[in-house]
């Protein structure tokens, strides 16, 4: 590979990295609502329920990202 491909791969893979320690990051969060949310109240149920799906959607967003970069990364590869 020249030299320009390299960088470039390493700048993805680092992006790859980065975007799954985000995922699992969120991931986490979610887990601890989660179990939050066993002992919660009725009012503050709807809070972390609420909370919840926000980390959903964050989780969906890095999901995607990830397909991207990987995307991205094979096309290096060929």
């Amino acid at each position: 590979m020249n030299f320009l491909t390299e960088k470039i791969k390493k700048y993805h893979e680092k992006k790859l990295n980065d975007a799954l320690q985000e995922l699992q990051f969120h991931q986490e969060i979610k887990k601890r609502l989660e179990t939050n949310l066993k002992t919660a109240d009725d009012e503050l149920k709807r809070s972390i329920e609420e909370e919840i799906g926000k980390e959903n959607e964050i989780i969906d967003i890095w999901k995607n990202n990830i397909e991207k970069i990987n995307e991205q990364l094979k096309k290096l590869k060929n």
